[in-house]
């Protein structure tokens, strides 16, 4: 199985304008436990106000799906986020 950590990086609490990333990715049985881990430990090291407005999600890849297909390119934005 293969995981990715997405992280999405959203302009206010709504989430309705957001921009993902790519944080990492996992392979193996226990992909998906350790991307959770990681999630939750990013989660945790955000400040309160980052965490009503940015997320990270762990996304399991379909055995027919090709890992190049589901690159998140990450878009330049002349706006900065500070974590």
């Amino acid at each position: 199985m293969s995981v990715i950590l997405i992280l999405y990086l959203c302009a206010d609490a709504t989430r309705t304008n957001c921009q993902a990333v790519r944080a990492e990715s996992w392979n193996g049985p226990h992909a998906y436990e350790r991307c959770v881990d990681v999630a939750l430990g990013l989660t945790q090291e955000m400040t309160a106000p980052n965490r009503d407005r940015h997320r990270f999600v762990c996304e399991t890849l379909g055995e027919e799906a090709k890992p190049a297909e589901h690159k998140v390119q990450p878009a330049f934005i002349h706006q900065s986020f500070r974590m």
